[in-house]
């Protein structure tokens, strides 16, 4: 067999030609974005479970970045009962503003946990718990289902606007809640802040930057800073910082004159407002709770805006012209002349329409000429336009709606069930107390509507039948104390007072003396505002019962005087202003009875004189 030959291949001194390879497409931009994206949310993915599995958990809620607290108190501490069981119960300091609550710090098997949060509506104001929706709907629960335990715990705070509502929501979710109920809105402009640098965003940009935020990644990061800053959120550039509790513009100033219309500022504070509604929804939701709003509602009818103010630029001239017909179209609604009153106002409005009272006036004469939704929206003009806006605004009762509606939660509107009840649509006293406290019938039929709606939403079974509602009815209503009552009305009567709404304050002074006629100080207040509103003769009789009750109510003493003097009755002014100088230990109300005294002799001489 030969052998094969071999031959090694000559190298040639040309470099040897390789076959060329094909060219490779080149992405386009929009393929090459896509890619990153891909790879980043890979990345991302794979950071955020190896977070998981260490143990970080996210942020399921934002912190606010509009305002900061200097410090914060908690609403509930514990405390050891006698039996060795440990209570949540509502501590000394805070029962200025909350009622007093307790329950147990740990929730038995079968228990349905429901915390209110709100302001002063919630908080149950004048009155308290009891006779509040929160109240109401704990006695509703309990009769209609007996199986389960129900705690229903009154979490609201007197002038609690939705940014410390939410803040005390972050307290409430560590004790186990399963749903939380909100109504809020009326304090959004109780105090004093600016914004600074925030800045409005998109509602998709704000939703974007919420889902980064509640990313464990951004947790861990957020956690460190706070570390680095000895455990405190760092303040933001422009972030206002506000005090522990409430410190209100009407309590630093004499009344609603410290507020100036400011419309950028409104505009911030109601984006602020929404802010925190879609927080608090957050919040509940971080721990698995269920949340239910309410919609504002106001008084139209019946309570007259606080402030009104001009529009910017108006001359004095324009002024001049706009007061003439400002001023007899009042004069023509007392004198039962409708159509002679909306006449001048319209006029008066084709010179200045930003004047708040120019369109409670309006709205009078138009449902006194049964043009009742025209009438309506006046009164709703005339709230919008209170410079001192302590009612919800239109936008907010909006903003309610609008977000209950986008975030599947469910919905109150207890506007809409306010009018549903009041003469020709437009809610006044019939069902509210003042501006914006409902009367106690309100408070029962809210909490039904809330009964209702957690029945419909399968939270309360069985639903509450009518003669168990009648019966609980009749049972919260035997345990009112009408002395108590009284003097919560006449307290609100005083503070409409001061805050000049002197109409208002006379009705709540006559309703509390006829709730309680045996208190001294009820009549007292009920003759003060009788007189102030140039009702004599009845002054003078809540006056004469309050001395006779009390013989040495010195200021009953001199405000008869006045009043006796005012009717005519010189001698018996007289015996009063004595009477008060007698039994008074203020240096500054002796002077003013002095200086009566001697006016009262010298008119006496001059009578006996002619």
């Amino acid at each position: 067999m030969k052998k094969r030959k071999t031959s090694t291949p000559k190298r040639s001194s040309a470099p040897e030609k390789r076959p060329e390879a094909a060219p490779r497409p080149k992405l386009s931009l929009g393929k090459k974005v896509l890619f990153s994206l891909v790879a980043a949310s890979l990345g991302l993915i794979v950071l955020e479970l190896g977070l998981a599995l260490v143990g970080v958990k996210p942020a399921l809620y934002d912190n606010d970045p509009y305002v900061g607290f200097s410090s914060y108190l908690p609403l509930f501490v514990e405390e050891k009962l006698p039996d060795g069981t440990v209570e949540y119960v509502t501590p000394q300091n805070k029962l200025r503003l909350f009622n007093r609550q307790s329950f147990p710090k740990s929730k038995a098997p079968g228990t349905y946990r429901v915390f209110t949060v709100g302001g002063s509506t919630t908080h149950g104001r004048p009155y308290g718990d009891a006779t509040s929706f929160t109240g109401w709907l704990r006695e509703f629960l309990r009769a209609a289902d007996q199986e389960r335990t129900w705690e229903v715990i009154n979490a609201g705070g007197v002038s609690y606007a939705s940014y410390r509502v939410a803040l005390l929501m972050e307290e409430l979710i560590q004790y186990d809640p399963d749903l939380f109920i909100v109504y809020s809105g009326h304090n959004e402009f109780l105090e004093e802040r600016t914004y600074g640098d925030v800045k409005e965003m998109p509602v998709p940009v704000q939703r974007l930057g919420t889902l980064a935020a509640r990313s464990r990644a951004a947790t861990l990061v957020r956690n460190g800073i706070e570390a680095l800053t000895s455990g405190k959120p760092e303040q933001r550039p422009g972030q206002t910082l506000l005090q522990s509790e409430v410190v209100t513009l009407l309590d630093d100033s004499v009344g609603p004159s410290a507020y100036e219309r400011d419309e950028a500022l409104q505009k911030q504070v109601i984006e602020h407002y929404r802010y925190n509604l879609v927080r608090m929804i957050d919040i509940a939701r971080s721990v698995g709770a269920e949340i239910l709003l309410i919609a504002p509602a106001s008084n139209l009818r019946s309570a007259s805006p606080f402030k009104s103010e001009h529009r910017e630029g108006l001359t004095e001239d324009e002024l001049r012209r706009w007061l003439e017909p400002y001023r007899y179209s009042q004069q023509k609604l007392a004198q039962q002349d409708p159509a002679g009153a909306l006449s001048l106002v319209d006029q008066a409005a084709m010179i200045d329409d930003r004047y708040a009272y120019l369109h409670f006036v309006r709205g009078h004469a138009l449902e006194q000429l049964g043009r009742y939704p025209e009438a309506r929206a006046a009164l709703v003009r005339a709230r919008d336009e209170d410079v001192c806006a302590l009612r919800a605004l239109s936008p907010m009762v909006e903003i309610v709606a609008e977000i209950a509606a986008d975030r599947d939660v469910p919905l109150i509107d207890f506007a809409a069930l306010q009018d549903g009840r009041s003469p020709n649509g437009i809610p006044g006293q019939e069902v509210f107390l003042d501006h914006v406290h409902p009367t106690i019938e309100s408070h029962r039929l809210l909490a039904l509507e809330i009964q209702d709606v957690m029945t419909d939403a399968g939270i309360a079974v069985p639903a509450l039948d009518a003669s168990t509602a009648e019966r609980v009815k009749k049972e919260v209503t035997g345990r009112i104390d009408p002395a108590a009552h009284a003097k919560a009305l006449m307290n609100l009567s005083k503070v409409l007072g001061w805050a000049g709404k002197m109409r208002e304050a006379y009705r709540l002074a006559a309703q509390a003396a006829q709730l309680s006629p045996e208190d001294v100080a009820v009549q007292y207040q009920a003759g003060l505002t009788a007189q102030l509103m140039g009702n004599t003769a009845e002054s003078i009789v809540h006056y004469r019962k309050a001395i006779e009750l009390q013989p040495t109510a010195a200021l009953a003493h001199g405000n008869l005087g006045v009043a006796l003097e005012d009717s005519g009755d010189l001698e018996g002014a007289i015996r009063h202003f004595r009477l008060a100088l007698q039994y008074g230990d203020n240096p500054k109300d002796a002077a003013r009875n002095q200086s009566n005294l001697e006016r009262a002799e010298e008119a006496l001489r001059d009578r006996i004189a002619s």
